[in-house]
């Protein structure tokens, strides 16, 4: 479309028959999806960051449309996954926009395995900046997954390191919610104060938007407009009691 916020040639292939009957992009995954590419491209520009990790990858696609030639992309998710997604990626004949894509298979129903597999890349430098970007994810965690998760991250991450993800207010997670046929487990209140105990994300930079007020999609100019200001900040005492959807982004002194 001719007003789209971000062009990705290989959505089609990559959504499949059954995706493509269900699309669901409009109201949060777009604009989330423009978000995490802006403040890459801000971190790739601006503060020399070279390192992108996809948590919960899915059918992500950035790393053939970013246009980064000294990133590293660093794709996490199950193996049963990347059964799929490379089979798709080999047929459209695929070409990298970034610097280097590597596939990190991970068992999710072991603690840290994911961690440990990123680790032990020897392209993964943790002492290095990294953009970390989870999508859809925090929200399927329990509070004590969500816990170690920031831990695993923490340890991982070298100073200049940022966290992007999108989650629920406590009070969300009594609505029951079902997505795809999985369930929300757990929201917060506090995230910046989570990542700043669990994982050392503790800088001034820190912010939880609330998305409804704080984020706008501006559809002539293809762009999204987001404001920082008090009034959309999701503070803990704007989120106590009320159905909060939150943009979380940390960043490690």
């Amino acid at each position: 479309r001719p007003d789209s916020l971000f062009e990705d040639p290989l959505a089609y292939a990559l959504a499949g028959r059954e995706g493509r009957k269900m699309p669901m992009g409009a109201w949060i995954m777009v604009p989330r999806t423009r978000y995490g590419d802006d403040l890459m491209e801000d971190r790739y520009f601006n503060s020399g960051c070279r390192q992108l990790v996809l948590l919960g990858a899915g059918m992500d696609a950035r790393a053939f449309r970013l246009r980064l030639p000294e990133l590293r992309v660093f794709e996490v998710d199950q193996p049963t996954l990347f059964d799929v997604k490379e089979q798709v990626l080999e047929q459209q004949a695929s070409e990298l926009t970034v610097g280097s894509r590597h596939v990190v298979p991970a068992d999710f129903s072991q603690p840290s395995h994911w961690a440990r597999q990123l680790e032990s890349m020897p392209q993964f430098r943790k002492e290095e900046p990294t953009l970390w970007l989870l999508e859809g994810l925090v929200m399927y965690l329990t509070d004590e997954q969500a816990e170690l998760l920031m831990r695993d991250i923490g340890r991982l991450s070298g100073a200049g390191s940022v966290v992007f993800h999108d989650a629920i207010s406590a009070s969300y997670v009594r609505g029951n919610i079902v997505v795809g046929g999985a369930r929300f487990l757990s929201g917060s209140d506090v995230y910046a104060q989570l990542w700043s105990r669990h994982a050392g994300f503790s800088s001034r930079n820190s912010v939880v938007l609330d998305f409804e007020r704080a984020v706008g999609v501006d559809r002539a100019r293809r762009r999204l407009q987001v404001s920082t200001d008090m009034p959309v900040q999701a503070t803990p005492h704007r989120c106590r009691g009320k159905s909060v959807v939150l943009f979380v982004q940390v960043e490690k002194d």
